[in-house]
């Protein structure tokens, strides 16, 4: 998937948990933090092109990973009331958590699908329902933008924006 459409997705999904800002916004982030990831790795290497593709959807895109973040977020607000300076990790870590758990679940849309172990090139799980940057895949994010339309309304209009934005720089 595009990044735009785990942003719009990400976030999206966030706004309608009902999480705040601070979380609306670690949500966003989460929402690509694993191709971030696998661009950093990819970047310790000489051939950073040709390390990304092995690196990419590998260890990063595990669904157990985000999972067990955003699972932290509610183990966390008892240290946090311990540490002060630790008040919002709560909300950073669901959103973040829920953001990379979209990412993952995106992903499991396309062909190369995600891996079933953390570190393990196979097995593999993908439903294949459509490419990246395909026709389908703009169908899809207009469809999730109309159904988070209809659910939270002009809660979302600064993130349709965005992805309107998005689309008129792909057709231009």
């Amino acid at each position: 998937m595009k990044w735009v459409t785990h942003q719009v997705i990400g976030a999206g999904v966030a706004l309608l948990a009902g999480l705040p800002p601070l979380a609306v916004g670690a949500a966003w982030l989460g929402s690509i933090a694993p191709d971030v990831l696998d661009q950093k790795i990819a970047g310790l290497f000489p051939n950073k092109q040709k390390a990304f593709y092995k690196v990419h959807r590998r260890t990063t895109h595990w669904l157990g990973w985000w999972l067990a973040i955003w699972i932290a977020a509610f183990a966390v607000p008892g240290l946090a009331r311990l540490v002060p300076d630790l008040t919002e990790l709560p909300l950073l870590l669901a959103g973040l958590g829920l953001g990379g758990v979209t990412h993952v679940l995106l992903d499991m849309c396309t062909p190369s699908g995600v891996p079933l172990m953390p570190f393990s090139r196979t097995p593999r799980f993908s439903l294949n329902l459509c490419s990246t940057g395909s026709l389908r895949e703009y169908l899809f994010l207009a469809a999730a933008l109309g159904v988070m339309w209809l659910f939270a309304g002009d809660e979302i209009r600064p993130l349709l924006d965005r992805a309107l934005r998005s689309l008129r720089h792909l057709v231009s």
